[in-house]
């Protein structure tokens, strides 16, 4: 519990009006959409740079952990509190300071979120790349921390490809600014990089600047479904290997469908095992040719139907369908831990069909969705969480599958962050001298350890 000297700065700070003390309140802002739980100290609405910079001088001198909060998406423990922190949540900050068409990039605060922002942009025909499946809530800031990718990854790569430069508020309360936000822009060393990922471990975002992408003049989409999930990952590597980059290549097994088809009706058959959602885009003439290759891809690889969506409403029902699949998977268990694994794509069919082994081997349902253009895979541990035996099975399956990941060359998280659930694996894939160096950077920005304490680095 914080005390009243403290609790009345924060006033003076902010206004008493953007403060949670409530007990009730602030359980509210002790979880995000991981499994995990605890309760903040408080909780503090900020609405501009100024505010952040004496909360984190205040914070840096009582020695209080604070989290950057935006709008709670993360699937990991990312911004829930493990030192009974106090919570900046950034969502009123969500302004959008430039729009530079001539350049082709924005300036925006951390608050807006990703639903906002391509909205904003339509206009002026653009789009920010970067397309989460939280992209309705998910905010810019977050973005920025987790590294986010999302459906649009094959093609448009992650936030990273897409980022600036930064305003960032250090952990002693010192303003800086990096990429095209710096006057030194051109000369100096990838600072902005080096923010990008780090899960607001090594500063506070304040403005973020972000490259703008020409909107499509023409979109195809295709479903297709397989009898087997290891013939639809074979698919997968084989458009690549064709040379196509589609925008799209998602994949969904059987359970992850059959809970998305009842939501949504995908006209999924009885004999499906995994379905295909794969898009493409660019000139007009080009689509209907893209297609016909994919779709002689996927029939060498066994598919039992492919449709394509004739209107625009018909391709937003698809990929409503999903973004829906995460809820969807409560009609199966009501909690779940999704992991966020990458692999070489040419190991994604060995990746999927031997995560279906593990699943029968420790008598647990395990969904499988992906980003299957480039590697990354969210299987999907779904359990009960007053069955104590079938969690420690839940537990022990998603150690094997991570460590299935990493002996196929892949890696621990491409989109969604360490957070606190990944904390035991980075030893798996890290060394002691990789770990030490991330330590070194961590103390070097952050030597009282105040920002988002305990995660990414053990």
């Amino acid at each position: 519990m914080l005390s009243k000297k403290i609790v009345e700065e924060l006033w003076e700070i902010v206004g008493k009006e953007n403060v949670i003390t409530d007990p009730i309140v602030l359980e509210v802002y002790g979880i995000d959409a991981s499994p995990y739980s605890s309760i903040p100290k408080a909780v503090i609405f900020p609405e501009n740079t100024e505010q952040i910079i004496k909360l984190v001088k205040l914070a840096s001198r009582e020695d209080l952990p604070i989290i950057p909060r935006g709008a709670g998406t993360s699937l990991c423990g990312g911004v829930v509190p493990v030192k009974s922190d106090i919570i900046l949540v950034l969502t009123k900050m969500k302004e959008v300071i430039e729009i530079n068409k001539k350049d082709g990039y924005a300036v925006v605060e951390p608050g807006l979120t990703n639903g906002e922002l391509q909205e904003i942009l339509k206009p002026y025909g653009f789009m920010f790349a970067p397309d989460p499946s939280s992209f309705s809530v998910s905010t810019i800031g977050g973005n920025v921390g987790a590294n986010a990718g999302g459906i649009k990854g094959v093609k448009y790569g992650v936030t990273s490809n897409h980022l600036l430069g930064l305003e960032v508020v250090m952990p002693d309360g010192e303003l800086i600014k990096t990429g095209i936000l710096s006057p030194n822009y051109g000369v100096e060393h990838d600072i902005t990089g080096l923010f990008c990922g780090s899960e607001g471990t090594f500063g506070i975002i304040t403005k973020i600047a972000v490259k703008l992408t020409p909107l499509p003049q023409s979109i195809g989409t295709l479903l297709t479904f397989f009898t087997s999930l290891h013939d639809a990952g074979q698919a997968v590597s084989d458009i690549i290997a064709e040379g196509i980059i589609p925008t799209t290549l998602e994949i969904m097994d059987k359970i992850t469908a059959k809970a998305v088809n009842e939501y949504i009706n995908l006209g999924l058959r009885p004999e499906t095992e995994a379905l295909l959602l794969i898009e493409v885009d660019g000139l007009e003439a080009e689509i209907p040719g893209t297609l016909a290759r994919i779709e002689r891809i996927l029939h060498k690889n066994n598919c039992i139907s492919v449709s394509k969506a004739q209107t625009p409403e018909e391709r937003e029902l698809l990929w409503r369908a999903r973004r829906s699949n995460a809820g969807a998977m409560g009609r199966i268990r009501p909690l779940n831990i999704t992991q966020d694994i990458v692999v070489p794509r040419d190991k994604l069919p060995e990746m999927i069909s031997t995560t279906q082994e593990i699943a029968k081997k420790f008598n647990v349902l395990i969904g499988q969705v992906a980003h299957a253009g480039d590697g990354n895979v969210h299987p999907i541990f779904l359990y009960y969480p007053w069955d104590h035996d079938e969690l420690e099975r839940v537990e022990k399956a998603c150690d094997e599958v991570i460590k299935l990941a990493i002996d196929l060359g892949g890696t621990i998280s491409g989109e969604h962050g360490i957070g606190i659930e990944k904390l035991k694996y980075m030893s798996w894939e890290f060394s002691p001298e990789d770990l030490n160096f991330m330590k070194q950077i961590k103390e070097c920005l952050d030597p009282k350890g105040i920002l988002n304490a305990g995660k990414v680095i053990p």
